[in-house]
């Protein structure tokens, strides 16, 4: 498998372990609702049936749940976690085995942020989700501040040009 190949089958067990972790983090954290996002190539039907989890496939305007939430658990994108940083929330993140931009370059910036916690999810089984899930939720947040102002300065080295 080339180096950066994503495959459905580590999705799909990215999935499979945050459904399987959920009941283990719910006698953690009262009233926890987990939701699954198992967007567009994933049949949620194909994922196991659990209390206490909403599967749903592609979903519009993911970026204000992520916003929403007290806690998440995400693969590892640039964009997916660059807006949990920018939303100031806590999350996991799990990075896939052989994704060169989501372990070198998606693992740099967040390291630079200090935000977010990498867990492997090779080694991560249900038990060591929920802890981590657990205490994430209860660490304060002491990210970096996202700039949020790059397309004016985009607009400012553009007129300059022009």
């Amino acid at each position: 498998m080339p180096p950066s190949t994503v495959t459905k089958e580590g999705i799909d067990t990215f999935l499979q372990e945050a459904i399987a972790a959920h009941p283990l983090a719910a006698r953690r954290i009262p009233g926890l609702r987990t939701v699954i996002v198992a967007g567009p190539r994933i049949d949620p039907a194909s994922l196991p049936s659990q209390p206490g989890v909403e599967l749903h496939g592609y979903v519009d305007r993911l970026d204000e749940r992520l916003a929403a939430a007290d806690v998440a658990m995400v693969q590892g994108g640039l964009a997916t976690t660059m807006e949990l940083v920018a939303n100031r929330r806590p999350f996991l993140s799990f990075p896939l085995e052989r994704h060169f931009e989501q372990r070198l370059h998606v693992a740099h910036r967040l390291r630079r942020y200090r935000a977010g916690r990498q867990m492997e999810l090779a080694t991560a089984d249900a038990e060591a989700i929920a802890g981590a899930l657990s205490e994430e939720l209860a660490r304060p947040i002491a990210y970096r501040p996202v700039r949020r102002d790059g397309a004016a300065r985009a607009a400012d080295v553009i007129a300059e040009l022009v």
